[in-house]
């Protein structure tokens, strides 16, 4: 039971390390084969980043005003995370968008050197974040950051799973062969209860479109790539989020809500 409980200790710190700039308050048995076990931890890593832009929204919101609590909390995460899933973004749209070929796209993905495409992807994400989540009711903005944080990083699990990973090399490399079936359910499995406790009934609503947008967003990259990368992920991760913000912010939703 005790090693069980260390072995937990450290997937989870693992998953911390990997996905943020947060530290780890013990020392690390790291290796491919835990790094690829600690993907069980992802949703609750996002948890953590949540709480910690949900917290910085609170400072914004109530010493200033919405746009302010918005910029908050968008600076908040990107800061925490190292601007990891903001990169995978930029680097995705260069890739698609500057090349035709297969091996073009990725090697203009491998380039530090950030592109027009990359730039513009960035601007409207970060515009589209701040002017939905601006628009949330306070009374939901809380759960509603935290829970697109969780989800967000609970669908890179299953699509590592499920898809090729197409690189020799790279961020994602360790996960492709030895992500398991269980560690998809059980990330899964907390996900959804998460997100019942979060989004209570507009749990209907939120479910289903992330789920959309992640089976559309894995149909795209296999069409224009063959399969995923780490930035791809990163990519994903930022956009499901992006559409939690989005339903939590639309009229209907406002009124479940309420």
């Amino acid at each position: 039971m005790i090693d069980q409980l260390k072995q937990a200790w450290n997937r989870y710190f693992v998953a911390q390390t990997f996905m943020t700039r947060l530290p780890a308050p013990v020392k690390l048995s790291w290796s491919e084969k835990e790094l690829a076990l600690s993907t069980s931890y992802f949703p609750l890593v996002g948890l953590l980043i949540g709480a910690i832009a949900a917290i910085a929204w609170s400072l914004g919101y109530y010493g200033w005003s919405p746009a302010i609590g918005a910029v908050f909390a968008v600076t908040a995460s990107v800061l925490a995370t190292g601007a990891f899933h903001e990169d995978g973004l930029a680097d995705s749209a260069d890739g698609m968008g500057g090349a035709f070929e297969i091996e073009k796209k990725l090697i203009i993905m491998r380039d530090s050197r950030i592109g027009t495409y990359g730039s513009v992807a960035l601007i409207l994400m970060i515009l589209a974040k701040v002017s939905a989540i601006a628009l949330l009711d306070p009374t939901t903005a809380i759960w509603t950051i935290t829970g697109a944080h969780m989800l967000g990083r609970w669908t890179s699990v299953p699509l590592i799973k499920n898809n090729h990973y197409v690189r020799e090399q790279g961020t994602g490399k360790p996960f492709a062969s030895m992500v398991t079936t269980s560690q998809v359910l059980w990330s899964t499995a907390f996900a959804l209860l998460c997100s019942v406790i979060l989004f209570k009934l507009i749990v209907l609503i939120v479910l289903p479109v992330v789920l959309a947008g992640m089976w559309f967003a894995q149909w795209y990259v296999r069409r224009k790539l063959g399969g995923i990368t780490g930035d791809v992920l990163g990519a994903i991760n930022s956009l499901t989020e992006l559409l939690v913000y989005l339903v939590m912010a639309s009229q209907w939703a406002l009124e479940l809500s309420q």
